[in-house]
């Protein structure tokens, strides 16, 4: 079974806001779905009982979809494992900051019994107070142990109630050791150097039974708030290594073209009152173009509303342009306002319906982030671009929306949030069908006075949640109020930020028709491209 999904599971104390900063650092490098899930009693579920472990585990695996690589934080890491033993919806589990048992065992290093009975004890008597210490314990051994307890700390509970009880005694009753040797599944145990609460010489112990387990220096318990980077890091190294060997056709497609194509086609007459950064990033990749370039035929390729055409037009006045779009409604609304382009095919970029060597330049401006078969979609446009043609893209990567994502994260567990493909991901889809050149990553941020201002925004440019994991049906007052509360930590004098990852890609043919270069197995980095604009070679 092949990862598919990743669900992420928090510990004791925590509940699934602790998870934005690794999951917005996942969604980036990662062209699989994430979702996080709750636990009974805590977060949004702060009402609920905390069941027996096989109930639960039961209750989960109902929540999970197949083929779902499952990832747990402390008490989440050891119950990921159980789940994973008796699920087959479980193709994977990685755990962080989780021993195979959590108190100590004669030759198995962890929490002294005694110890954990104290605190167990000292929690039911006074839950705030050692909610409190367990805050400074669990950022103890990080380097930067002042500021993340003052992140935990304002991820304060609304309520502690006897599920918290349960759930301690739970964490300090679950013993994993036969489980993990039984294990056949793909796994990866992270550890913190300076783990308070869960000794690094577990590793030891865990390797002895023959688990992969590694050692995260300078960290602390709370690892998913306070390692997002390097974790996140790790864990693409361990997605890519273990789907290695699966095709670009086994992958499944977050959203489907039909689902797109309705919703640019129904936003097409509000599209270009709310698109001003499709219109900014659209000017920019045009302006990309070095002076002297005249082609003679263009595909302007997910034309939306025209404003792409109008713009080739003017500066190539003489070229044939041809207008192509997946929404037919987007078609009909340039064809009567803004008739720029010779002609107007409604297709999928993934299948086009244009002979080969077609045409000297295919300008595409945010348009193919709902193309998800890259080694399809770049053979096609290798197929229809000219020898000596150029192909001239921009496009949206998974750091887009990144403060919505996270916010959602802790209203609940559903996908809100249009997942896109990275940017190494776009560049080896390149290098792979002979296309050379240079890829640029920039970020741009917008700002809104609310979250529900945004998200209309999103809704009338189309742009809104078409995922297939997305809720069906109005999101209700109640939830709109959370996420308005759970967005207000990112806001700044300008307002609230809206962050899109754009990727530009300025491509040219490297290979003879139906051959492909394999020969640059990496991307050579001539500058660095975090936020702000990097140029990175894509081939020769």
């Amino acid at each position: 079974m092949k990862f598919q999904h990743l669900v992420l599971l928090h510990g004791w104390g925590c509940d699934g806001r602790l998870w934005a900063p690794l999951q917005a650092e996942l969604e980036k490098r990662l062209a699989l779905p994430v979702s996080v899930l709750e636990l009974p009693g805590f977060g949004a579920r702060h009402r609920e009982a905390w069941p027996e472990t096989s109930a639960l585990l039961d209750e989960l695996n109902e929540r999970i979809p197949a083929g779902s690589l499952l990832m747990g934080h402390s008490l989440g890491g050891m119950l990921a494992v159980r789940l994973a033993a008796r699920s087959d919806r479980v193709a994977g589990v990685i755990t962080l900051a989780a021993n195979a048992r959590f108190t100590a065992a004669p030759g198995w290093p962890g929490m002294a019994p005694s110890v954990f009975e104290a605190f167990y004890h000292s929690f039911a008597q006074s839950g705030e107070k050692t909610w409190l210490r367990f805050c400074g314990l669990q950022v103890q051994g990080d380097r930067n142990a002042r500021a993340l307890l003052k992140q935990l700390r304002g991820l304060a509970p609304e309520a502690m109630g006897d599920a918290w009880v349960s759930a301690l005694r739970c964490l300090g009753q679950l013993d994993n050791r036969e489980t993990l040797q039984q294990l056949e599944k793909p796994q990866l145990h992270l550890l913190a150097e300076g783990d308070a609460l869960v000794p690094a010489d577990s590793a030891d112990a865990l390797n002895s039974l023959g688990v992969p387990t590694e050692v995260i220096s300078a960290a602390g318990h709370v690892l998913p708030l306070g390692q997002p980077r390097l974790l996140g890091a790790t864990i693409e190294q361990f997605v890519r290594a273990h789907t290695a060997d699966q095709s670009a056709a086994e992958v499944a497609e977050p959203f489907a073209k039909q689902a797109v194509a309705r919703s640019f086609g129904r936003a097409a007459a509000d599209y270009d009152a709310a698109a001003h950064l499709q219109r900014a990033v659209c000017r920019h990749l045009l302006a990309s173009l070095p002076e002297g370039t005249e082609p003679r035929r263009i595909l302007d390729l997910g034309s939306g509303t025209g404003y792409g055409s109008e713009l080739l037009r003017q500066r190539f006045p003489f070229a044939e342009i041809i207008a192509l779009d997946l929404a037919e409604g987007m078609l009909a609304y340039a064809r009567e306002r803004r008739p720029a382009a010779d002609g107007y095919i409604a297709a999928d970029a993934e299948q086009l319906p244009l002979a080969d060597d077609s045409f000297d330049l295919v300008f595409s401006s945010m348009a193919l982030q709902w193309c998800y078969r890259l080694p399809q979609l770049f053979a096609e446009l290798q197929r229809v671009v000219a020898p000596g043609g150029r192909l001239l893209v921009s496009t949206l990567g998974p750091g887009t929306l990144r403060e919505l994502k996270a916010a959602w994260a802790s209203v609940d567990d559903g996908v809100h949030v249009n997942r896109f493909l990275s940017a190494d991901e776009w560049s080896a889809a390149a290098r792979a069908a002979g296309l050379g050149g240079i890829r640029g990553v920039e970020e741009r941020v917008l700002h809104y006075a609310t979250a529900v201002e945004l998200m209309r925004d999103l809704k009338r440019i189309g742009a809104h949640n078409v995922n297939r994991g997305a809720g069906r049906g109005l999101t209700g007052r109640d939830r709109l109020r959370r996420l308005s509360r759970a967005y207000e930590p990112w806001r700044t004098a300008t307002g609230l930020p809206a962050s899109y990852e754009v990727i530009y890609l300025d491509l040219h043919c490297t290979a003879h028709r139906g051959e492909t270069t394999e020969q640059a197995s990496g991307v050579d980095r001539t500058a660095d491209a975090g936020t702000g604009a990097g140029v990175y070679e894509l081939g020769s």
